[in-house]
């Protein structure tokens, strides 16, 4: 039977002409022994559907162009959905939904039956759905009269079925298992029927909604439509804050063409709010305190981050449009799952951390805890505007971007982009509606998240590509415009990466893996900026104690003196740190007693550093007795990147009590080197 890792390998190999054992062992996170197991398998089930088998060739998987054509219809026809092995998360967030929208008792024979499981199997997916439903305050009860049914909140209720069905839709075939349960009781007319009201409604009123956001309203409002007729409840608060949105009346006018006289003019509310969370552009006079909101949490996250934003009211204006929505499904716990939340962890670590807590405007805001989810696409959305900007001159090539996955997304596609092929001049990115407005003669070649026709090149992206994603692309562009590479040849990563294993013993197969396809695929401009541990800058040379009386212009004078010696910084970056100060304020003053002075590095910095200075008594910033500084840490950046690793490091250490006191109070530079060097081992 077909299951979510033989769909998944599946697909890789239909989205590549051919792709190497180690380029899928990468993609799919899987070993070889995985691999194979699952490509013997493949092979098995297109057998007994009599399709050409896949093939294996000098470490390159392949597959035919028949095998490709066949193999994209029966993937999401009835019969194979029938016959698919659902995983355990599958099961539970379709059981859910089933039972939701329950047409007569449900039987633990029904999820044996609807999912090709065993009873034990059954039961415990019942368990474990039953502490999930416990945990949002809901029951999952079972009764001989009236089978399985949920109880409690409705608001609850559809948050969990918001959150089944973004989970599915998440991933491959998800779809066709929301399908799947709506034709297991004969439901699927509603969603025909929410498509064409959908559809009608939007050519009505010219509204434009994120085309991922669109699917998903779709299938919400089906399920709604589908259930039992709950009542919703909001407060009278709540209901005045949506009413005072330009989109409650299009709301309105949404809720009859979908329910009619059937429900609760509560209701309007929740369209309300779901609309708020997918439309593309949200009028800003409905909203004027986010709008105030964003440029807080861009003071934020400039002052957490030591970076000024060059263009802060275009960072306004973008951060605005992803906040209005952010901002409702924060504040009305709206279940939002972010497919690329890990991914961003990982790639962007120092930088989440700083994003999370530059968004402590908005949780104070809403009063509500902010998910790691949101903080995701917030990342995305600032790292796009932090990246290395490339100075793009109109040359040859034009690139257009389509992306219908949202603004962060978009800006972060835009910025991969633009990094891969600075040789390619990019407009602004369109979605899939604008798209069909522009002129052939105005473009090159296509990057889009969705499949668009045209007779130019174009090429399907992720919002967020892997390594192997953008080792791909960059072969396939590269083969249609061979003038923009000055490689002659692409390097067979895969051969060195054999010679290698034969010749030594590799304890991080991955990591190696990926950093060969960064030297040896990425542009200049792409190259990975090293970021120093904070133990690496702030060694025994940078560190200076004192017991002179000094003022604060003096003390920032003192503290640069490493920095000058090792010719890291010109003398004119002093003058600028402490002019930032005069000018702008008591910024530098993070808390605890700790000043951190900068400026920005066209001001005089050679090259990355930080200095440290341990005053014995505190100087008082600027006169301010409220701003006592007895640590002062220079740091000069070369970049918008490069220290964000020391400066996270560093920032949690003020934030530990037990490090922070030890530092206030010892008088040797070897404790500071221990505190930091224990700091970054805890942290």
């Amino acid at each position: 039977m077909l299951d979510q890792r033989s769909i998944r390998l599946v697909e890789e190999l239909m989205n590549h002409e051919q792709i190497t054992k180690l380029e899928l062992m990468q993609q799919l996170k899987l070993s070889d022994r995985q691999l194979m197991y699952d490509f013997e398998k493949v092979n098995g089930i297109l057998e007994d559907f009599n399709i050409p088998k896949l093939k294996i060739s000098h470490q390159r998987f392949q597959i035919s162009k028949e095998a490709r054509e066949i193999l994209r219809e029966k993937l999401h026809s009835d019969k194979s959905i029938g016959q698919y092995n659902f995983s355990e998360d599958n099961r539970f967030y379709m059981i859910y939904l089933y039972v939701y929208i329950r047409k007569e008792p449900v039987s633990n024979f029904h999820l044996q039956s609807l999912f090709k499981v065993s009873k034990n199997t059954a039961l415990s997916d019942v368990r474990r759905l039953k502490k999930h439903c416990q945990e949002k305050g809901l029951a999952f009860r079972y009764s001989r009269n009236e089978g399985y049914c949920i109880e409690g909140n409705e608001m609850e209720k559809r948050r969990s079925v918001i959150s089944c069905i973004h989970q599915l839709l998440s991933q491959s075939m998800g779809e066709e298992f929301i399908i799947y349960i709506l034709r297991a009781w004969n439901q699927e007319n509603f969603l025909n029927r929410t498509n064409d009201v959908m559809q009608k409604w939007l050519a009505e009123h010219g509204g434009q909604l994120v085309k991922t956001r669109k699917i998903e309203l779709i299938y919400y409002f089906t399920f709604f439509q589908a259930g039992e007729k709950g009542v919703l409840f909001f407060s009278e608060n709540e209901k005045k804050l949506l009413e005072n949105q330009s989109l409650f009346c299009l709301a309105s006018s949404l809720f009859k063409q979908l329910y009619g006289e059937d429900r609760s003019e509560n209701e309007i509310y929740l369209v309300t709010i779901l609309l708020l969370t997918a439309t593309e552009h949200i009028q800003r006079v409905d909203n004027p305190g986010l709008l105030t909101l964003s440029e807080k949490i861009i003071e934020e996250f400039e002052k957490n981050t030591l970076l000024p934003v060059k263009n802060k009211q275009l960072l306004k204006e973008s951060l605005f449009n992803h906040l209005v929505p952010a901002y409702f499904r924060i504040l009305f716990e709206i279940p939002f799952h972010n497919p690329l939340s890990t991914t961003i962890q990982s790639e962007y670590v120092e930088l989440f951390q700083f994003v999370k807590r530059s968004l402590s405007p908005l949780a104070s805001w809403t009063k509500k805890e902010i998910s790691d989810d949101e903080i995701g696409f917030f990342t995305m959305h600032f790292g796009s505007i932090i990246d290395r900007q490339n100075t793009m001159e109109i040359g040859r090539i034009t690139g257009l971007i389509v992306c219908a996955n949202g603004i962060s997304s978009s800006m972060m596609l835009a910025s991969q982009l633009k990094e891969l092929f600075p040789e390619i001049y990019f407009s602004k990115v369109f979605n899939g509606d604008q798209f069909t407005d522009i002129s052939v003669q105005n473009y090159d070649l296509v990057f889009s998240t969705i499949p668009v026709e045209s007779p130019k090149p174009t090429f399907v992206v992720k919002p967020l590509m892997t390594l192997v994603e953008k080792k791909h692309l960059l072969q396939s562009v590269y083969r249609h415009f061979p003038n923009l590479s000055s490689q002659s040849k692409h390097l067979m990563i895969d051969e060195i990466m054999s010679v290698i294993k034969k010749n030594a013993t590799v304890i991080n197969e991955e990591k190696l893996y990926g950093n060969l396809v960064q030297l040896f695929y990425a542009t200049s401009n792409q190259k990975e900026v090293y970021k120093p541990m904070l133990s690496e800058l702030l060694t025994e040379d940078m560190i200076q104690f004192t017991e002179e009386k000094l003022d604060w212009e003096e003390a920032i004078r003192k503290a640069s003196i490493p920095l000058l010696d090792q010719h890291i910084i010109q003398e004119s970056y002093v003058e600028a740190m402490i002019k930032n100060v005069k000018e702008l304020g008591t910024y530098i003053h993070v808390g605890k007693g700790v000043g951190i002075p900068h400026a920005r590095p066209e001001n005089g910095v050679n090259k990355l550093g930080m200095s440290l200075l341990k005053l014995k008594q505190p100087i008082a910033l600027l006169g301010k007795e409220d701003h006592q500084i007895d640590v002062f840490i220079c740091l000069a950046a070369v970049d918008n990147e490069a220290h964000l690793k020391a400066l996270a490091q560093l920032t949690k250490i003020l934030g530990n009590k037990t490090l922070i006191n030890r530092l206030k109070e010892t008088k040797s530079i070897d404790e500071i080197i221990s505190i930091i060097q224990e700091g970054e081992k805890v942290l």
